[in-house]
Formats: structure tokens, sequence, C-alpha cells
């Protein structure tokens, strides 16, 4: 059974996805850009792999925010 939704409540809902939208777009820049620092240190000490591994797993994580984001937004938009 599905609710029907007000135009009211369906604006809200846009507003609140829109806003998630832009923080996780944030989100994910900044961690990419830790990752990065952490592989940059990782390079610089290679006597410790770990560093080296997590700072490219978050930068990869943080790429992956943001293409998400980029694709919802787009999706969205689509939809309007």
């Amino acid at each position: 059974m599905t609710k029907k939704l007000s135009s009211v409540e369906t604006s809200r809902r846009a507003d609140h996805f829109k806003r998630v939208i832009r923080f996780r777009s944030i989100f994910g820049w900044v961690f990419s850009g830790v990752g990065f620092a952490l592989f940059i240190v990782g390079l610089r000490n290679l006597q410790n792999p770990l560093v080296l591994i997590n700072g490219l797993l978050f930068f990869a994580y943080g790429l992956f925010m943001v293409w998400q984001t980029k694709k919802a937004k787009e999706k969205m938009d689509a939809n309007l």
C-alpha cells in the first residue's frame, strides 16, 4: 500500500535530500584530501605500509562518495 504524499511533503523531502547530497559531496572531498595526505605520509615512511593502504582507501572512498552524489543529483534533476 503506497501512501500519497502532498506537494509540501514532497518538496520538503526533496530539499532535505539535496542538503544530504551537498554535505556528502563535501565530506567526500574531505575524505579524498585526508586520504591523499595519508598516502603521501605513507610514501615518505615506507616502514609502515598500513598508512599507505589507509590513505589509498580513504582517497578512493572519498572519490566514490563524490561520484555517488553527482549521480544522485543528476537523477534527481532529471525527475524534477
